[in-house]
């Protein structure tokens, strides 16, 4: 796995603002570690310019700093470099956001907020969240490939007015035109002095003669050829991405007839616009000679795989490309284009080869496809061509062979064309193919987070398309439905699945049936209307097996075993829950089973079997760890120290799991005397809660509100606070750590039986001197019920009264020793 770049040898390392946004007490969030992706080469010649840039991001009085420069002159790479030795300058961390794929300036915050863990709430106030995250953080955020999202420089105006120690790194080809911005126009790579013969020093030469031993390792520099090399270098005005293109041709050409082709194309590289750049006008016309190098078949074939976006499998160039001839056939035309380097070739899901184009490269693609008339046609295939996924965009539907997360990441590798796909189809009016595809992605969009945009995309299609009660109808209703209940939008989540539900009944879809009456029973079960939740699930389940869908069946189970515990059947929570957990295991569904590993968890400490618990909410945590550490991998970010192992939270259900096992955690130490972790664990389950966006079951709400007063009112007010407030801004990789501490006594305890968590959280409040009144009140049940567990706990522990149980409980760690504060603060 790539690694990033080291600063100790940089030769191998691989609009106007805005108003202050203002601030809203919401609570502070976390500002979680991030790894910085790392090229795949070496980055050579650059010493100078990354001195001198980390110089000017280490000044107090700026803020804003712009490298400016042509396509392909490296300004990302050096960007990267610069930023990977400036950790200890920025404490508070370092996050990448890459903006090539966006082109709408209003997706910029969005994209910001999304690479810093800002999770959408279904409000407008996630810029004012994204800047409370940072505002007190010393940070640096890297935005990257600015130039056409310029429109949306106020947003970084506003992010650097709120945060006094935020500190941006922009690339671009434009500068963004702020206050206090500070330019670095970033030249080209330094060329040999005519007069020098062999040129072998200087950085241009070097980077073409790394890349032609890529490609040809029998490939040397010689007293006979580097002034050639050096000559094609100064030809090319020393701009990395011209020599790279140019060096692979030593496969088929010397430098001496290389230079002799450079010769010949010299007097066409002027028919740039007058208003650009020198070097970016020679920048195009260095692609269009490999581009003319070509054969008229590989030249359409190129220009038609423009219109993907963030790459694309050969099953997709085939079904796009070859359906307007002259394109060549389209297995032989991409090995031609990887081997001119116009495509690169990297791993995809499954080991699957995916291609991918420079951005550079794929404008100037853009260009020819416009000028060849071919731009609608080819993005009108590639539009119809994903609307075909409808069958592969349900998480839920997996082949016999295939894994539900291995099905996520497929359609995560393929989002960017999906979004494309659904922008062609607005610019066109094409609402009955976006409600098509975006209602097919609505379940997608719930796992990975994609709220904001996904309702966006489902709102605008049901809006443009009439009301007639059709399949793809309902499905688009049941997609809205339940992005708005992720967004915590329950008015709206409930009467959408009843109007998804009502046409499943006139058109007979009993999978449509099932859908929408899960996702009622979920907006019962979010709103603690147990027994209506309850029937509806069952319903649900019901259905789910009729129709043989297991994935479904598992994500029914779950809830149900949820139901139960709210009820307080802790028995069939677990069985339940057991059976949840089995079928999300055979599915290869990690987020499922951590979800279930946490209701077990829960019913196992109602029970009294804390160690049973401990044991669920750890695995809980490692399931958790393992989901987003393939998510580094998918999306090919370098892991970088601690952080590696949390690089971003993913969807919805997969944050409230975490904050399910967290808790879960908090009140197992709290009832074994760990008092200091437990109220540590409190905080930063308040931050996570927090950071969820979506509504968080009531069964944790609870018990986590039981936990906090317990833990209060042992340590003290004072101390409480403290502790806690430390664990709301503890960076995430250190909370796993403290998890992954708790853990419970191997000594049983002694008695008659095992005493039940609450049934430990009116003892320790017994201890202290509570009455029966005011532990009701902080536990949020009635004295008569507080009274039924001190009779329970006095006859469990063998003790005839309050007292000696207070003694008892003390004895065995529950309390605070004498020189910690308690009582009822």
């Amino acid at each position: 796995m790539p690694v990033p770049a080291s600063r100790t040898d940089p030769h191998d390392q691989n609009t106007a603002p805005g108003e202050p946004i203002p601030l809203h007490p919401v609570g502070p969030p976390v500002l979680q570690a991030a790894p910085l992706p790392r090229p795949l080469s070496s980055l050579i010649g650059r010493n100078t310019e990354i001195a001198r840039i980390v110089a000017v991001l280490s000044r107090d009085d700026v803020h804003l700093l712009t490298l400016i420069g042509p396509g392909g002159v490296g300004k990302t790479r050096l960007a990267l470099a610069a930023a990977s030795g400036m950790a200890s300058a920025f404490p508070d961390g370092i996050r990448f956001v890459g903006l090539a794929p966006i082109r709408d300036p209003a997706l910029v915050a969005p994209a910001i907020a999304q690479a810093l863990g800002v999770p959408e709430r279904g409000d407008s106030m996630r810029v004012e969240r994204t800047a409370m995250l940072l505002r007190d953080k010393r940070a640096l955020l890297l935005l990257d490939n600015f130039e056409q999202v310029v429109d949306a420089a106020p947003v970084v105006a506003d992010l650097l007015a709120a945060c006094p120690d935020l500190t941006v790194l922009a690339t671009s080809r434009a500068p963004l035109r702020l206050s206090g911005e500070h330019e670095h126009p970033v030249p080209p790579l330094a060329l040999a002095e005519p007069e020098v013969a062999a040129g072998e020093n200087a950085p241009a030469v070097r980077l073409f003669v790394a890349r032609a031993q890529a490609v040809q390792e029998a490939f040397v520099l010689t007293p006979e050829n580097a002034p050639t090399v050096a000559a094609i270098c100064r030809r090319l005005d020393g701009l990395p991405l011209a020599i790279e293109l140019a060096a692979v041709r030593v496969k088929v050409l010397t430098p001496a007839a290389l230079l002799v082709r450079l010769e010949q194309r010299l007097p066409l590289l002027t028919g740039g616009g007058r208003d650009l750049p020198a070097r970016q006008r020679t920048m195009r016309d260095v692609i269009a000679w490999s581009y003319d190098l070509l054969g008229p078949a590989e030249q359409a074939l190129f220009r038609r795989l423009v219109v993907f976006v963030g790459g694309f499998s050969l099953a997709a160039a085939e079904a796009v490309c070859t359906s307007r001839p002259p394109v060549s056939p389209v297995l032989d035309g991409v090995a031609t284009l990887v081997d001119a380097s116009l495509l690169r070739q990297e791993p995809g899901p499954g080991g699957e080869p995916r291609f991918l184009m420079l951005e550079t490269i794929r404008e100037y693609g853009l260009e020819r496809l416009a000028e060849a008339g071919e731009e609608q046609g080819a993005r009108a295939a590639h539009s119809a061509y994903f609307v075909t996924f409808e069958e592969r965009l349900d998480p839920n539907r997996v082949e016999p062979d295939e894994r539900v997360d291995d099905r996520l990441w497929r359609i995560e590798t393929e989002h960017p064309n999906l979004r494309a796909a659904l922008t062609y189809m607005e610019e066109i009016g094409d609402a009955t193919g976006m409600l098509r595809l975006a209602g097919a992605l609505a379940i997608f969009w719930h796992h990975r987070g994609y709220l904001g945009e996904g309702r966006r995309w489902l709102e605008w299609a049901l809006a443009h398309t009439d009301d007639a009660p059709t399949a793809v109808r309902a499905r688009a209703l049941a997609g809205l439905s339940l992005v708005a209940w992720s967004q915590g939008d329950k008015e709206l989540a409930g009467p959408l699945a009843e109007a998804s539900l009502a046409i499943a009944g006139q058109i007979g879809d009993a999978q449509l049936a099932a859908l929408a009456t899960h996702l009622l029973g979920l907006a019962a079960f979010i709103d603690g209307r147990w027994e209506r939740a309850g029937q509806l699930m069952n319903d649900a389940l019901e259905r789910w097996r009729a129709l043989g869908s297991r994935s479904d069946e598992a994500m029914a189970l779950k809830t149900l075993a949820a139901i139960a515990l709210g009820v307080g059947d802790t028995s069939t929570c677990r069985q339940l829950a057991d059976e949840s957990l089995t079928l999300f295991r055979a599915l290869g569904h990690p987020s499922g089973a951590a979800s279930a590993l946490g209701y077990l968890g829960r019913a196992a400490l109602d029970r009294g079997d804390e160690r049973g618990a401990a044991r669920a909410y750890h695995e809980a945590i490692e399931i958790w760890i393992g989901i987003d550490a393939r998510w580094s991998a998918i999306s090919m970010i370098p892991n970088v120290t601690e952080a590696a192992l949390f690089p971003r939270w993913t969807g919805v259900d997969d944050r409230r799991l975490l904050v399910f096992a967290l808790a879960g955690l908090a009140g197992i130490a709290a009832g074994h005397g760990q008092l200091e972790p437990a109220a540590t664990l409190a905080g930063a389950v308040d931050a996570r809660i927090d950071e969820v966006g979506a509504p968080v079951s009531p069964l944790i709400h609870a018990s986590h509100e039981r936990t906090i007063t317990v833990i209060r009112s042992l340590l003290g007010e004072a101390r409480f606070a403290a502790l806690c407030a430390a664990g709301r801004t503890m960076p995430l990789a250190e909370v796993i750590a403290e998890a992954s501490a708790i853990t419970v006594p191997a000594t049983p305890l002694a008695g008659t039986g095992p005493l039940t968590s609450r049934e430990r959280d009116v003892l320790r409040l017994v201890a202290v001197g509570w009455t029966d009144r005011e532990i009701a009140d902080a536990l949020f049940v009635s004295p008569r019920t507080v009274n039924a567990h001190v009779a329970s706990i006095l006859a469990k522990l063998g003790v005839p009264t309050r007292r000696a149980a207070a003694a008892r409980a003390r004895d065995e760690g529950w309390l605070p020793t004498d020189d910690q504060p308690s009582g009822n603060t």
